[in-house]
């Protein structure tokens, strides 16, 4: 027999704050090495 479950239980996973808490530091962490490696070329030429 089939169970039933209602659209709010069957969601794969949670979206909100930590969502978007994830993306600010992995584009603050992206910066922080972009910068980085910008400071490294200019500091070997």
């Amino acid at each position: 027999m089939t169970r039933r479950i209602d659209a709010q239980d069957a969601k794969q996973g949670k979206t909100g704050y930590p969502v978007l808490a994830m993306l600010i530091v992995s584009l603050g962490l992206t910066f922080l090495v972009w910068l980085a490696v910008e400071v490294y070329g200019q500091w070997i030429s």
